[in-house]
């Protein structure tokens, strides 16, 4: 074989060999521009208030009211993100109570019912059961939970039906305890259930102190969609 065509297939390998690199760099830098590290949640579910006049817990017997959640989440590392949420929750009490109950509450200047809203305001690190290194290879299936720190605002009318009848606010910290199932169903979004508990530090949420020895409470059952951006 010739030396020119030696230097001519040499040369030929070089250029092959320079744009692969270059375009093995390209992908990876439009695959690294195209990752989405923000997301937000839209979250509606059922919700319940654990209170002192909030229903017969024992039985499984209380009120079920809806609830309205949005998040938003920044991943930090692959395997965990920090979160932002805030939402709406509809609060009251239960009618099934005894008038001796009733009575005892009244005689004590306790609430016998209420309704009302709770709006609440919370950030918590987020982690994955399974870690997500890019947007298009993130798992099918995944689950994700935290604990955070958050404040809550509770607005409500006590006694609505009686004359004495008033309303009053009461804002406390609470803890929120959360966990959630996604599954993809787009390019940027996932579906999910997600369940949430907050743990208060107060027992006036729902203007009876005392009666079942416990702080009150709430919970939350929720559809979410998870948009990345």
């Amino acid at each position: 074989m010739k030396l020119t065509s030696i230097k001519l297939i040499t040369t030929l390998f070089f250029c092959i060999a320079l744009c692969s690199g270059n375009l093995v760099t390209a992908q990876n830098f439009q695959k690294q521009a195209t990752d989405k590290t923000h997301q937000v949640s839209l979250g509606v579910g059922p919700s319940f208030i654990y209170a002192d006049n909030g229903g017969d817990y024992p039985s499984m017997t209380f009120p079920v009211r809806p609830n309205f959640s949005l998040a938003y989440t920044k991943s930090l590392v692959k395997w965990m993100g920090i979160r932002f949420s805030t939402g709406l929750q509809r609060v009251g009490s239960w009618d099934g109570f005894n008038p001796g109950t009733l009575e005892n509450w009244a005689s004590r200047n306790q609430t016998a019912s209420y309704k009302g809203s709770a709006m609440y305001f919370d950030i918590m690190p987020q982690f994955l059961l399974f870690p997500q290194d890019h947007i298009t290879s993130r798992p099918k299936f995944n689950a994700y939970g935290g604990i955070g720190f958050g404040a809550l605002y509770i607005n409500r009318n006590q006694n609505p039906d009686s004359e004495n009848s008033n309303r009053v606010s009461t804002v406390t910290s609470y803890l929120p305890i959360r966990a959630g199932v996604t599954y993809v169903i787009g390019d940027l979004f996932n579906i999910g259930l997600e369940a949430t508990f907050f743990k208060t530090f107060a027992d006036d949420l729902d203007g009876n102190i005392g009666h079942n020895n416990r702080n009150d409470h709430m919970g939350q059952f929720n559809v979410v969609l998870h948009r990345y951006f």
